[in-house]
C-alpha cells in the first residue's frame, strides 16, 4: 500500500460509497431545512446544538472511514476497534441527538415521498417488514440485536472475513452504524418524539449494555494468544506484537468505549432521581392534606 499521510488528503483511502452517502444525507438535510417554512417541528428547544450534533455525526463517519484511520485499521487491531467505536459510540448517538429524520425526509421530492410512504405504511407486500421493524425497534429488540451484532463481528471467522472482503467490511460498518442508531434511539430523545423507556429503565438498559461490552473487552484483554488474522502479518506499525495489539484494542473498548455509556447513564440517573423527587413532592402532606 502507498504511504498515507494525515497532512496530505490526496493519499487518504477515500471510500466513494461512504462519501456519496454522507453527501446525499447532507444535501437532503439542507434542502429539507431550506425548502420549508420554519415550524415547531423543525425548530424546537436546542435547535442549534441538534444541528451541531448532526454535522459532527457525519464528520465522525468520514473520520472513521475516509481517513488514514481506515488505512491503519488494515494492519492494527486497536485502530480497527477505534474505527468501530467511532461509528457505534460517537457517530450513532450524535446522529440520534441531531434528530435529522424529519428534515431528511422533507428533503426528498414530494412525488417520491408520497408513494414511498404509501407503500411502506399500507402495501400488503410490506406487511412482513413492518412487523419485523415493529419488533426490532423496541428497546428489548434493539438491545439484543445490537449486542448480538457486536459479538458476531468479533467472532474470529467473521472478523477475519472482513479483512479479506471489502464488501463484507462495508456491511459490517453499515450494521455497526445502523444498529448503533437503533440502540441509542431507545434512550436519546429525537425531537419532537420522546423515547418509550422511563428513566429507571433507561438506566438498566444502558448499564446492561455496558456490562456486555466490558465482557467482550475482558475476553480480548485476558486472552493468552491473539484471535485474529493480524497475527499472520509479518510486521505491524510500531513493531508491537499481535497480542499487545489485541490488548490495546480491548483497552480502547474498555475505557474510551465506555464514555458515551457513562454520559447517557449519568443523565438517565439524573432524570430518574428528578422524576422520583417530583413524585414525592406531589404526595407531600402540604400538597395532599392530612386527614382529620
Amino acid at each position: 500500500m502507498a504511504p498515507v499521510s494525515w497532512l496530505n488528503p490526496l493519499t487518504w483511502p477515500i471510500e466513494p460509497w461512504v462519501l456519496l452517502g454522507v453527501e446525499i444525507t447532507a444535501m437532503l438535510y439542507l434542502w429539507g431545512r431550506s425548502s420549508h417554512t420554519p415550524s415547531p417541528l423543525r425548530g424546537g428547544s436546542g435547535r442549534g446544538w441538534r444541528q451541531l450534533c448532526f454535522w459532527l455525526g457525519l464528520a465522525t463517519i468520514l473520520l472513521a472511514l475516509d481517513t488514514p484511520v481506515e488505512y491503519y485499521a488494515r494492519t492494527l487491531f486497536w485502530v480497527h476497534m477505534t474505527q468501530h467505536l467511532l461509528l457505534i459510540m460517537v457517530a450513532a448517538p450524535l446522529l440520534v441527538a441531531g434528530s435529522p429524520s424529519i428534515q431528511i425526509w422533507r428533503g426528498l421530492p414530494l412525488k417520491i415521498r408520497r408513494p414511498v410512504a404509501r407503500f411502506a405504511v399500507k402495501h400488503p407486500a410490506f406487511a412482513g417488514p413492518r412487523r419485523l421493524f415493529a419488533v426490532i425497534a423496541t428497546p428489548v429488540g434493539a438491545w439484543i440485536l445490537s449486542s448480538a451484532n457486536l459479538w458476531f463481528w468479533h467472532w474470529p471467522p467473521a472478523y477475519d472475513l472482513t479483512l479479506r472482503s471489502h464488501t463484507v467490511h462495508h456491511v459490517e460498518h453499515a450494521l455497526f452504524l445502523g444498529l448503533g442508531i437503533l440502540f441509542w434511539a431507545q434512550v436519546i430523545d429525537q425531537y419532537p418524539f420522546r423515547v418509550r423507556l422511563a428513566p429507571f429503565k433507561r438506566v438498566v438498559y444502558v448499564f446492561t449494555a455496558t456490562i456486555q461490552s466490558w465482557a467482550l473487552a475482558a475476553l480480548l484483554a485476558f486472552a493468552t494468544s491473539p484471535f485474529y488474522a493480524y497475527a499472520l502479518l509479518p510486521w505491524r506499525p510500531g513493531g508491537i506484537s499481535a497480542l499487545t495489539d489485541q490488548q490495546f484494542g480491548a483497552g480502547m473498548m474498555w475505557v474510551p468505549g465506555s464514555i458515551t455509556y457513562s454520559i447517557v447513564f449519568i443523565a438517565a440517573i439524573y432524570q430518574w432521581f428528578r422524576e422520583e423527587d417530583a413524585r414525592a413532592s406531589s404526595f407531600s402532606p402540604q400538597r395532599v392534606g392530612v386527614a382529620k
